[in-house]
């Protein structure tokens, strides 16, 4: 079973008694095939530059013996440089461990045990998932420990995310203008007309306090 990307050709071969390979190969069309210029959109400053990008961010590409996430060096030319084939190439590396987790679910429901799976992602949008399964019930624990290890990368990838967002809203207030006003009047009324003058004289800032005297 294959999700996520359109299938052009499938092939099925017999690897021995009970045991198949399944050759998917799928073209995802929503983005045209023009490539611009060679312009660093991302600013990288060659492919081992944005592999290593890539590699930090989506742990489905560090592979185990019995599972593989790659990407063609033409593919990660055209990623580099190209902002929509950029967003396309990490909208499906997000995605691939799901592919596999589902193509895993589905093999055992049927009473069948995928042991291997790659997926690879080529020129042109085309994506080729090849999986191995036998007639074995029960799931691989090496694909089970790959999974586990992608989800527990990507939490902590969310958190660290999460935590840089945390530290620059901290560090755009600590740069915010800060103003302290103390103002005198016979009334309430004449001392918040005060600071509604002084606000109006103001471009931008905020205030760490406001003492009202009368």
């Amino acid at each position: 079973m294959y999700y996520g990307v359109p299938i052009t050709k499938v092939e099925a071969f017999v690897l021995g008694k009970d045991r198949w390979m399944f050759m998917m190969i799928g073209n995802n069309m929503g983005i045209g095939s023009a490539i611009g210029n060679a312009a660093k959109v991302g600013g990288y400053k060659n492919v081992r530059d944005y592999s290593n990008y890539l590699m930090g961010k989506y742990s489905c590409l560090k592979p185990n013996n019995k599972v593989a996430v790659s990407v063609t060096s033409g593919m990660l030319r055209k990623a580099m440089s190209d902002e929509k084939t950029g967003q396309w190439l990490e909208r499906e590396l997000s995605k691939a461990p799901d592919y596999i987790k589902n193509a895993q679910q589905s093999a055992s429901a049927k009473g069948w045990r995928l042991v291997s799976a790659s997926i690879e992602f080529g020129e042109e949008y085309t994506t080729m998932y090849t999986c191995v399964v036998t007639d074995t019930e029960g799931t691989d624990s090496d694909i089970d420990k790959w999974l586990e290890r992608v989800k527990e990368d990507k939490e902590e990838q969310k958190a660290k995310e999460k935590k840089a967002e945390k530290k620059a809203a901290e560090e755009k207030l600590a740069e915010q203008r800060m103003e302290e006003f103390t103002f005198k009047g016979s009334d309430l009324k004449s001392v918040t007309n005060s600071f509604i003058e002084k606000m109006s004289s103001l471009s931008s800032g905020s205030m760490t306090g406001f003492d009202i005297t009368r």
